[in-house]
């Protein structure tokens, strides 16, 4: 039965990985995804791969060349005492390791290259493509499933991929030459050894049956790893104030050992091989040294022959061990494809469409008419017509209840999601014709969750403004009520602020990102609970200087202490995805409505 994946949700990961567990998933599905990553990566390496390939060919030509060598120097020199041969074989010796040791150089720096420009491209082309994808995919899906893999996969697909080419560049040559040698030497010898393949192959196969399971679900459980790592390491403040500790050590040990298990069940599954080839190997030697050891001494064959064949025996033991793995290691590389696929076949909804054109008029008026969206097409719509407009220039706040709809309002303007019905239009243009780049170059985003690096206070108030001049970035400081602050800061503008921003207060690392919106000077601006954290005298002047700055700017506002919006030109009450009430702070206050009620109960 072939496995297909889930069409209800096609940016879930989770559910395409809990499919791919299956062990059944078509073949020729699994070939393709192989051959379609060998177009995409490896065949723009192909050159470096040939050479390292003939290196390898010259490598098992080394190793192919050892049993006449034996021959020789066992009929030669232990049987003739041949002096003249002595010193051939000694140069033949010296030639076959130097050209063995300039070949195994040259693969292995030709395989390294070809590996690090691999792992470029694939890292490269996810992270470009993950930048590209919706909104939704990165709410709707593991932090840490994603991070696996553009780093583990990689890492993994990276070293297993090398290790094939390796195995059927070298040691298949190697196997064949010599499988040719015994062949020749002796048939009978040959056919003697070769009854113990049975009892590698059927072992063989149902270990590597077993093992595309365990993989897929092993590297699955790395992402949970990095994702409760991440969530632990970022909610650090709250597990330490209330003494988590303990419960965090325990969830992270649960998925840590988890893994640990899976990895163990996988080693045991490839070294079931090893033994197995051990043991038929042993016995293919005994029958081997038991049959021509006793023609050796009836003289029907020599010492020399003997030898030569015992030790082609030997050599086959290695590649042919890996060999067996080979479809291990395919299956294993399979799952890390299929998994980066996983990422890079996800495609955004929210695109430019056909014939989209430029925002004409970023600084008009903003109208929503009529706007119905759901997050989940099967629950109740979280805007259910949803009718405003907002004056080109014009603050508008939009006050309520968690939950009514008033983040979805901002996330529609910047088009981070589609409406379900009705539009959006600023300027009398309908957005959803306009190119994202063009709307998103006119739009400064400021969310209660700050978006800050591990850089400098100047780098990330100046973040997607390389040409901002020091007065520029200060001048946004100062209007964001940061400047103050900064200066008391170890080293002032260069200061560091540690990752997401640590090493700064809740209330600083707002006024930074502030500070960052208003150097970007865009026509929209979207200010999500963007001061939640300040004080009250700070959040008036900040929200004072932001007003004053709004000279063809439209700013749309998010807050839920109507303290923040009582100077907006427009307020919008929003319940049930719905306008209920709108009008200025006295209008609504006058209007004894839902407004009227939350601002009494709020100033107490």
């Amino acid at each position: 039965m072939s496995v297909t994946a889930p069409q209800t949700d096609p940016d879930r990961i989770s559910d395409l990985s809990r499919s791919e567990t299956r062990i059944d998933e078509p073949f020729r599905a699994r070939v393709g995804r192989l051959k379609r990553f060998g177009r995409e990566f490896l065949l723009p390496h192909a050159r470096d791969l040939l050479v390292a390939v003939a290196a390898m060919g010259v490598f098992a030509g080394t190793v192919v060349a050892l049993p006449w060598l034996f021959k020789s120097l066992v009929n030669d020199i232990l049987v003739r005492r041949d002096a003249g041969a002595l010193y051939e074989i000694v140069g033949v010796v010296l030639v076959l390791f130097g050209l063995r040791a300039g070949a195994g150089y040259l693969q292995q720096y030709m395989l390294s290259r070809v590996s690090n420009h691999v792992t470029t491209s694939l890292q490269n082309r996810i992270s470009n493509h993950l930048l590209g994808l919706d909104l939704a995919f990165f709410q709707k899906n593991s932090v840490g499933q994603i991070i696996a893999r553009a780093t583990d996969d990689v890492n993994v697909l990276n070293n297993t991929s090398t290790n094939i080419v390796v195995t059927l560049g070298r040691d298949l040559v190697t196997f064949l030459g010599l499988v040719i040698y015994v062949l020749w030497a002796s048939p009978q010898w040959f056919l003697l050894a070769l009854a113990g393949g049975p009892l590698i192959a059927v072992p063989a196969i149902i270990a590597n049956r077993k093992l595309r399971a365990l993989m897929r679900h092993g590297q699955q459980l790395g992402g949970e790893i990095l994702q409760a790592f991440e969530e632990a390491l970022h909610g650090i403040r709250g597990i330490k104030a209330e003494n988590h500790e303990d419960v965090e050590r325990k969830r992270l040990r649960d998925v840590i050992v988890g893994r640990r298990k899976i990895g163990l069940k996988v080693a045991r599954t490839r070294a079931a091989l090893s033994p197995i080839v051990d043991v038929v190997t042993a016995l293919a030697l005994v029958g081997v040294l038991l049959v021509g050891g006793s023609q050796v001494i009836d003289g029907t064959s020599d010492a020399g022959e003997l030898m030569a064949f015992v030790s082609a025996l030997m050599l086959l033991y290695e590649p042919l061990r890996r060999l067996l793995q080979v479809n291990a290691q395919l299956q294993i590389c399979g799952v890390s494809i299929a998994r980066i696929y996983e990422i890079l076949d996800r495609r955004a909804r929210v695109v430019d469409a056909a014939g989209a054109v430029a925002l004409a008029d970023p600084s008009g008026a903003i109208a929503f008419e009529g706007v119905t969206f759901a997050y989940d097409p099967t629950a109740k719509p979280v805007l259910d017509g949803l009718s405003v407009t907002i004056p080109a220039g014009a603050s508008i706040a939009f006050v309520g209840p968690s939950g009514s709809g008033k983040t979805t309002v901002l996330n529609l303007v910047a088009r981070l999601y589609e409406p379900s019905g009705g539009r959006v239009t600023i300027g009398g243009q309908d957005i959803a014709g306009v190119t994202l780049a063009s709307l998103r170059e006119s739009i400064a985003l400021v969310s209660q969750d700050v978006l800050l690096f591990d850089a400098s206070v100047r780098a990330n108030i100046a973040y997607g403004l390389a040409h901002a001049t020091d007065a520029e970035v200060e001048a946004a400081a100062r209007a964001a009520m940061a400047h103050e602050f900064i200066e008391r800061l170890d080293g002032g503008y260069g200061f560091r602020v540690g990752p997401r921003g640590t090493r700064l207060s809740g209330g600083q690392r707002q006024r930074v990102a502030i500070a960052r919106a208003l150097l970007r000077n865009a026509p929209i601006l979207l200010l999500d609970e963007a001061t939640s954290a300040l004080d009250g005298a700070i959040e008036a002047q900040v929200q004072a200087n932001i007003f004053a700055a709004r000279k063809n700017r439209t700013t749309l506002i998010i807050a839920h202490r109507l303290a923040t919006v009582v100077a907006a030109d427009l307020i919008c009450v929003v319940r049930d995805g719905r306008v209920i009430e709108q009008g200025d702070h006295r209008t609504l206050l006058g209007g004894g409505g839902e407004y009227a009620e939350s601002h009494r109960l709020q100033r107490g």
